[in-house]
């Protein structure tokens, strides 16, 4: 009979030892599943190049691709702004990542255009200020 209650608050003690120490671990790895999720997300929200502007799911950014050449992980991209910087309707000022200066409104930004398939990446290399074509 003693051999039954020892057993029995071996088991009770086991329980509560097991949800005490592993349920507080769940959380915090759910904790930081969500953050990992947030910061995700705020990663994933599209800014403009030019204006810095954070875009809207409608909100895309005006820009033209010129054909890659066979082989090619990139291809040359020219961007003219979202829709808070495109003149004449735009009210933000448009500023060249590379050189800093603002972009006259005939004007537009020239960058390497590499599509993954996890990944899609723009790498200015300058506007028409301050690269000129070659």
């Amino acid at each position: 009979m003693e051999y039954v209650v020892i057993v029995l608050l071996l088991v009770v003690i086991f329980i509560l030892l097991w949800r005490g120490f592993l349920s507080p671990k769940k959380t915090w790895d759910n904790k930081q599943q969500k953050s990992k999720k947030d910061a995700s997300a705020e990663k994933s929200s599209k800014f403009c190049p030019l204006c810095e502007s954070s875009l809207s799911k409608e909100e895309n950014v005006k820009s033209k691709t010129y054909p890659a050449s066979p082989g090619s992980t990139d291809t040359l991209m020219d961007v003219f702004g979202c829709p808070k910087c495109i003149p004449p309707l735009g009210t933000e000022a448009r500023i060249c990542p590379v050189c800093k200066k603002k972009i006259p409104e005939d004007g537009f930004v020239i960058g390497r255009y590499f599509v993954r398939p996890d990944k899609k990446h723009l790498h200015v290399l300058g506007c028409t200020l301050c690269r000129k074509a070659k």
